[in-house]
């Protein structure tokens, strides 16, 4: 039996991590019957059980969900090998063979056999980007997860190499499982009278008609101090033209957000704060480009889910973005704010190309959640083997 640790899933909003757990779990529980699943949710307080249950959204017998109450994860994680007198099974009445961890960290306490997704290395390569707690967290506990897991997953070429290169483990270890694009969800509009609709909505809650778009967390690594600047520097050339920032306000964001309002075209600036889906696809869908300055990424899932909606990517040239869109974005230096500016200019002042815009669709699609699942079962496979 495998059991699959769905501690990103226990909040009642997903981030990032917590959107790919649920996407590729629910290709793995859709075909299975023998399966168990493990929360922590310390004395409750959280209601993690139904938190679960809304963001899989598939039905499944209760019973396959097994609560820990009595602790957190974290403080379990933090025990290392003293969590070892209290194994993991134990306190998680688990009967599995092999556990799957979706957030970077196995405990030490785990008898068995384990499967870890590990998205990037920004812990060791920008770690200053980070959360304090989760950087020393990661920082203390990821080469020992890395080592003790029988299987790594990651999401992208990119990410590969580098726990390779600053983890030690071998090629043979991994499996690369990029994240998945819901093209059934994340497309172009069907009908005229739904685009309209979609830009009535947007021009009555933000004003914004024509608006530069990035979407994700407001936090260092994101590197929105440079799209700012950049905004600035095109604002005379685009004077009809917002930029809009979809996202929460994130860790260590004093600077970014003392940017934003200390620019002077910050009555052009939009923060959306937290954003539902579909607002995110509405945003998507109507903006003039896509723009995605972050310093470091294991895959960028808002990039291939503005592709499938038909949007013009706008990146730094860095890390894994240049492998996820190919040929297709308009690649400039992270911290190059004229260059950004530039590309701004460009694409707001050139006629869409629809062969591009295809193409942008095609490639986006070809990220699919299915084949992200088949990979963690071809690490599954692997596992089985070395133990046989």
């Amino acid at each position: 039996m495998i059991a699959f640790n769905v501690q990103p899933l226990a909040q009642k909003n997903l981030t990032g991590i917590g959107f790919y757990a649920a996407s590729t779990l629910r290709e793995l529980v859709s075909s299975s019957s023998d399966f168990e699943m493990h929360v922590f949710d310390f004395l409750g307080r959280n209601e993690a059980h139904v938190n679960v249950e809304n963001n899989l959204g598939l039905p499944y017998d209760k019973n396959r969900l097994h609560v820990v109450k009595n602790m957190p994860l974290g403080a379990y994680i933090r025990l290392g090998k003293g969590g070892r007198i209290c194994p993991y099974e134990k306190l998680t009445s688990s009967s599995a063979d092999m556990t799957v961890f979706f957030n970077y960290l196995v405990p030490q306490g785990l008898k068995g056999k384990s499967v870890i997704t590990i998205y990037d290395m920004v812990c060791m390569r920008y770690p200053e980007t980070m959360d304090d707690r989760n950087r020393r967290l990661l920082q203390k506990h990821l080469k020992p997860s890395a080592l003790k897991a029988d299987a790594i997953v990651t999401i992208s070429e990119f990410s590969k190499s580098e726990i390779k290169e600053l983890l030690g483990i071998p090629d043979e270890r991994i499996f690369v499982a990029p994240c998945g694009t819901d093209t059934s969800y994340y497309q172009p509009f069907t009908s005229e009278e739904e685009e309209l609709g979609a830009r009535k909505r947007i021009s009555e809650k933000y004003s914004a008609d024509k608006y530069l778009l990035y979407v994700g967390t407001l936090e260092p690594r994101k590197n929105i101090k440079t799209i700012v600047k950049a905004f600035e520097k095109a604002s005379a050339d685009l004077p009809d033209v917002k930029l809009v920032l979809a996202g929460g306000v994130g860790w260590h964001s004093e600077e970014t957000l003392a940017a934003i309002n200390d620019s002077p075209v910050k009555d052009r600036i939009v923060q959306t704060g937290y954003i539902t889906q579909e607002e995110k696809r509405d945003l998507y869908r109507c903006a003039q480009a896509f723009v995605y300055p972050s310093i470091y990424e294991g895959f960028g899932m808002p990039v291939t889910e503005a592709m499938a909606c038909g949007t013009y990517p706008i990146i730094s040239n860095t890390s894994s973005l240049p492998e996820v869109t190919g040929d297709l974005a308009l690649k400039v230096d992270a911290m190059d704010a004229d260059a950004f500016a530039e590309a701004f200019i460009k694409v707001c002042s050139s006629e869409p190309d629809e062969a591009i815009r295809e193409q942008l669709i095609a490639r986006a699609s070809s990220y699919s959640w299915q084949d992200a699942a088949n990979t963690y079962k071809q690490a599954f496979s692997f596992v089985s083997r070395e133990t046989l």
